[in-house]
Order: C-alpha cells, then structure tokens, then sequence
C-alpha cells in the first residue's frame, strides 16, 4: 500500500477529488483505509492545504455510488453553478470560486473513476447540514435530538438533519462546545463526535472538543466520554476535569487534570488562561479573530502569563495584553506586531 500512496504526492485538489480511495477515507473515517491516508499525510505536510481543501468540498457535498443516468453532466453543471451562487450569497467558507470551478473540469474526465464499468461516484444534493461561524463569531445551535452544540469563532459542525434515519453523529473543524440528551429509552445509537484524528462518544455530558492542526483536545465539564483513536485502535475513558489531546504528527496521547473554566471561558466571550505561553495565547486569538500575530523576541514568545482577555472589545484586548507582557503591541491591517 505504501508504493500505491507515492502517486498523491503529484496530486492536486481535482485530483484528490476523483481518486476512490481519499473519497471513501474522508466521508468514513472508519474506513480501513483510515491507517494509510493518515500516515501519508503526517510523512507530506507540504501536501496538507491541498487536501483540506478538497476535504471541505467533499465534506459539503452527499458522495454516493449509483448509475449515470442520462444528462448527468449536464445536471453535474447546474447543481454546481447552483452551488457557487448560493454559497456566494451566503458568504460561506467556500469563497474560491474558481476552486468551485474547477469541480465541472471533472465531469469530463469523471470517466476514470468509473467503478465495475457502470457506476461511479458523484456529486448529488447535499444532505448534511453544515453550519459554520466567521471569526470573531460565536453561534449556538440545537441538534436535532434537542442537544446543543456551541461553536467558537472560525468553526464548522455537520450533521445529517434527520436523526431518525441516522445515528447520532457530528463532525467538527474547529472549536464547539457540546451539552449532549441523554439517550431515551429505545434509543440505542450513542452520540459521537468525530474530528480528523479522534472519535469522541459519549452517552450523556458537557465537553469541549477543539480540532486545528492535525490534533485534537477534549476537555470534559461533566458525565464521561470515550476519546478514541480509529488509526491507534484504542481508548481512554475520561472523567469530569480531565482534557485529553492527540496530535496525529507526534503521534501521542496525552491526559491530565484541568481548570474546566479555562476552556470553556470563549463562551462568555473571554478567554482565561493560567500561566500560558505567550505564543499559545497568540495562537489561540489568531483562530479567533484570523489575525497573524507576530512575535518579535523568542524570549517573550515563552514569557508564561495569567489573566482574561475580552474578546468583544478588540481595543481593549490590545491594551490588555500589551500590560500583561510588558511590551508594545500593535495591530497594523491583519497583523498584530508584538515587540
């Protein structure tokens, strides 16, 4: 399998679209596929824009398997000029539109991805809810089992809408909060949240769950959850306090017991922190509010720091965190120059 993965390292984003393989792994990450997509993409980081970027086309769209039928290419075309218009409108994550574009370059080689000579993989209606928040935006949302889910600034969940029909199951990208039913009598699914690297389940509780950069955090508030690793085959049950975080690049796991206030304060539209290196700080306001934070000294960048950050006032945010580190912060378009 291994001599069978060199080929993606010439791939593009249209190409990753039409290959089986990477179809399959990103609409079931339990795929037995999971293993090998992984460690390539951990052994080529040079490659990883490329594929988050068909990841989240893919992921926005309904793959599945069925005849051509007649005016299929042409029906291909208006559902994805259909799809650039709308998302346009909407002012979704999706704003390349010539990335979008460049999809109905498929139809005309869709042929090689034919599948026993008759049917192949294409793109039909979504059937996902995706809901996703700008920076410097928080949105609660209510799933359709009457749980909810809070998302923090630049972040995206996905879930079927009718749960009566599918599991009880959520992808993330991002940062959410989530204050899960307990399941009722009769129902039998399990509530799972699944980012890139983990699967979280859970039965009844509060969590916060924060995937970026190829690793994934849960801090637990209340109840118990699974935090589960398809590629390691393994589990860890966790209890209230505890934050669990696995990197797929390290490749490890770790636990430890925690302030849950620390990581649930977004929330309220601060952020708490407690003796936090200065460049975690930063990174964590640049998810926020999409700004680069350029850190002039690596000295300051470890300078540890405690406070509270308010995120709704930027100006007084600045102010703050110029005091907290004893030096000169200023914010210059989308750079924030710290020195």
């Amino acid at each position: 399998m291994k001599n069978a993965m060199e080929k993606y390292a010439l791939y593009q984003t249209e190409d990753f679209l039409q290959d089986e393989s990477f179809v399959e792994w990103v609409l079931n990450p339990e795929a037995k596929n999971h293993h090998s997509w992984t460690s390539w993409i951990k052994a080529n980081p040079a490659k990883r824009e490329t594929i988050q970027q068909a990841i989240n086309i893919i992921r926005s769209f309904n793959f599945k398997q069925a005849p051509v039928p007649a005016g299929f290419y042409a029906e291909l075309k208006n559902k994805i000029d259909t799809t650039i218009s709308v998302r346009e409108e909407e002012q979704n994550i999706y704003s390349n539109r010539s990335l979008y574009k460049k999809i109905w370059k498929i139809a005309a080689i869709v042929s090689g991805v034919l599948i026993g000579g008759a049917v192949i993989y294409f793109l039909a209606s979504p059937s996902r809810t995706t809901i996703t928040t700008p920076y410097a935006v928080t949105r609660t949302v209510v799933l359709p089992d009457s749980s909810v889910a809070v998302l923090n600034a630049n972040s995206t969940i996905r879930f079927y809408p009718d749960w009566q029909k599918h599991a009880r199951k959520v992808w993330v990208n991002g940062e959410a909060f989530f204050r899960v039913r307990p399941a009722s009598n009769g129902e039998v699914s399990p509530f799972k949240v699944f980012t890139p690297e983990a699967v979280i389940e859970v039965l009844g509780t509060e969590f916060n769950v924060k995937s970026i950069d190829n690793s994934t955090g849960v801090m637990l508030r209340n109840g118990k959850v699974n935090f589960h690793i398809p590629d390691k085959r393994s589990g860890t049950v966790m209890r209230p306090s505890d934050y669990c975080s696995y990197s797929s690049s390290k490749g490890q796991m770790i636990r430890r017991t925690v302030n849950p206030s620390l990581y649930t304060s977004w929330m309220e539209h601060k952020y708490r922190f407690q003796e936090t290196p200065a460049r975690e700080i930063c990174q964590t306001l640049k998810e926020y509010f999409g700004y680069d934070f350029i850190i002039k000294r690596p000295a300051l960048a470890e300078q540890r720091i405690s406070g509270t950050l308010e995120l709704q006032d930027e100006r007084l945010l600045m102010s703050v965190l110029s005091d907290l580190l004893g030096a000169t912060v200023t914010k210059n378009g989308e750079k924030v120059i710290i020195e």
